[in-house]
């Protein structure tokens, strides 16, 4: 079995929309004993039902558990027992996982990420760190006019995206600052610790079905936004980074399990989009460092 899920892995923020998209994934595709999902929420009644359901398909289904916790507390163990016992870690949890984020959203989102990150360095067992971190980090590069490919991981970054929706406009930076410092402290912890950590810069992968006609220059599902011929630019830089269902569980299914000997530090910055034609954004070092090879494409 692959050493980066041997003991299981733990998915924080389970029971949101990415947290529990890859979490009914992972129960029944992969081959890891014990899934663990983490939230601050209690599961509704029936959840975990479900999800051992869908782990019937195994000959031997693992181990899942649900468990309510406080991830921005060091010190509350009903957590940190699990990381001192799990591979690897697949982190989505936020205070606001919306761009339009406060300060003190963020700042529980940067405490949440830094316990995890550094828990998963201190662990025993824990080989894989995913950090679900954000096309947003690099939004300052919107009306770049950039060519296509031209938006890559080792380009300086620039937080924070600022778009019109038709209705209201909106500013990503505080959002966008949270999860640039988790790149950082990820990228840190790399070079002190036996843990390797893959930080994906998501695209925009919806609630659901996650359908390319539901796309816009809203930009979340927070907002509307206008059909206004004004807003063509800001709506193909959001359709041009859409990442589906499938190209999404994917890319994090490869997070987890990349042998981590090619890559060139024990960290690695990823753009995480489907194969979009013409798009800015540069899937070379997602397929090179991980075998990422995304099927979809938003304009198919």
């Amino acid at each position: 079995m692959n050493p980066n899920i041997q003991n299981g892995i733990a998915v924080t923020g389970a029971l949101g929309n990415l947290g529990w998209k890859l979490l009914c994934h992972l129960a029944e595709h992969s081959a890891a004993p014990r899934l663990v999902g983490l939230d601050l929420r209690p599961a509704e009644p029936g959840r975990l039902e479900q999800l051992q359901t869908i782990s019937e398909i195994h000959a031997d289904p693992p181990q899942i558990d649900l468990i309510t916790c406080d991830l921005s507390n060091w010190h509350d163990p009903r957590w940190r027992t699990v990381l001192n016992e799990v591979s690897a870690v697949v982190h989505f949890a936020a205070k606001n996982p919306f761009p339009e984020a406060s300060w003190d959203d963020a700042t529980v989102s940067i405490d949440m990420t830094n316990n995890l990150s550094q828990a998963a360095a201190d662990s025993p067992t824990c080989t894989r760190f995913v950090f679900a971190t954000s096309n947003h980090v690099m939004g300052r590069y919107k009306d770049a006019n950039l060519k296509a490919g031209e938006l890559h991981t080792l380009l300086e970054a620039g937080v924070g995206t600022l778009w019109h929706t038709g209705q209201k406009d909106m500013d990503s930076t505080v959002y966008a600052i949270a999860k640039f410092a988790g790149e950082r402290q990820c990228k840190a912890l790399a070079q002190k610790s036996d843990t390797s950590f893959v930080c994906v810069r998501i695209g925009w992968c919806q609630p659901g079905a996650n359908l390319p006609s539901t796309l816009s220059a809203a930009g979340t599902p927070t907002q509307q936004s206008d059909p206004d011929p004004a807003l063509e630019q800001t709506n193909r830089w959001f359709r041009n980074m859409w990442l589906s269902n499938r190209d999404f569980l994917h890319l994090f299914e490869r997070s987890l399990l990349a042998d981590a000997a090619s890559w060139p530090e024990k960290c690695v910055v990823v753009n995480g989009m489907s194969n979009n034609t013409n798009m800015a954004w540069d899937l070379s070092h997602t397929r090179q460092y991980l075998g990422y090879t995304p099927k979809d494409n938003v304009h198919a």
